[in-house]
């Protein structure tokens, strides 16, 4: 039995210098973490484009850090 692996999306949204585009996880390898839109769709990640909560390029950033800091 063949198990695929689903690629997921997170949020969409417009960055300066990309236009819209979805911020995905790390499956989408080296084009990760933003991906436009068509590049988003012929990859196959769910869901579809179209479905992801959108969220402004402005939004206040994570509360915590997102990696341990190294002393």
């Amino acid at each position: 039995m063949r198990l695929s692996t689903v690629r997921k999306g997170i949020f969409r949204t417009r960055l300066p210098g990309l236009g819209e585009c979805a911020r995905v996880d790390m499956s989408a390898g080296d084009a990760a973490p933003y991906l436009e839109r068509d590049m988003y769709v012929l990859l196959g990640f769910e869901p579809s484009f179209d479905q992801l909560p959108e969220q402004c390029a402005d939004a206040k950033p994570a509360s915590r850090p997102l990696w341990a800091e190294q002393s």
